[in-house]
């Protein structure tokens, strides 16, 4: 699957964090935390087998908050994801609520807000997933979205809970739809189960489709080598022996493929 994974809010020209702060009422602020726990996001699904993309505004460059929404939608509409992702922490008012919940706006992101919230909700309270058609990372995105609400960031108990816990895991897992095994490889290198690479963009996202329709969580990445190729793929895993297994089984199914370490 082909993933973005977005970071609420920047920090302005000005110096000033755009988020929700809830260092003062003993929590952490918003931004700062799920920035640090992106990367962690990101590791984790792709040691799964997904393909995943950032979207961070760069610090220091927007005068206004509301530049953040063209920067973020305009990496969305460049590629073909089949999820978007936004990490957010929720605050309060009298900053006094606890809890997780996951928003949504279509039906295909109400099944990944209902995974995501699943694992949040082992170890948070659970305040459910919402549907909002009010935001626009949920309703002017292609692909379907959702924004996960971890904790409260001004709620003490909650930041309590969230330093002793693998965050970044949860939120993988319920994006994975399962268990994600840590690799205890330690080698930063992914294998990458490829098969054909094209020019033309619609005839990969067509071998892509007949692979989905058989059961494989295929994607297509591009490169630019001498101009756009489009590579269809299935699978980036941390270990070389599920790389070659699912070789086999591409194999068995009829398919040629490739095993590329990066």
């Amino acid at each position: 699957m082909k993933v973005l994974l977005s970071v609420g809010h920047s920090i302005l020209k000005t110096g000033h964090c755009t988020s929700a702060d809830g260092r003062p009422y003993g929590g952490v602020l918003e931004y700062a935390y799920n920035k640090a726990i992106v990367e962690d996001v990101k590791k984790y699904l792709q040691s799964a087998g997904h393909t995943v993309t950032l979207a961070i505004c760069p610090e220091l460059r927007f005068a206004k908050s509301t530049e953040e929404k063209n920067y973020k939608l305009n990496i969305e509409k460049s590629g073909n994801y089949d999820l978007v992702v936004e990490l957010h922490l929720n605050a309060s008012a009298l900053h006094n609520r606890r809890g997780c919940e996951v928003l949504y706006k279509s039906e295909k992101g109400k099944a990944f807000a209902q995974q995501i919230q699943k694992q949040l909700a082992t170890v948070f309270k659970n305040r459910g997933i919402q549907k909002r058609d009010n935001l626009y990372m949920l309703a002017k995105t292609k692909a379907p979205a959702v924004i996960v609400e971890s904790f409260f960031c001004d709620s003490s108990a909650d930041c309590e809970i969230a330093e002793k816990t693998d965050v970044a895991l949860l939120i993988a897992q319920g994006i994975h739809g399962g268990a994600i095994k840590q690799s205890s490889s330690g080698s930063g290198f992914l294998y990458r189960v490829q098969l054909s690479a094209f020019r033309k963009e619609d005839n990969a996202v067509k071998l892509k489709k007949e692979l989905q329709i058989k059961g494989f969580q295929a994607f297509v990445t591009t490169v630019d080598l001498a101009g756009i190729l489009y590579r269809v793929q299935v699978g980036a895993y941390s270990q070389k022996n599920n790389a070659e297994a699912m070789k086999k089984r591409l194999k068995d199914a009829g398919y040629d493929s490739v095993i590329v370490q990066a």
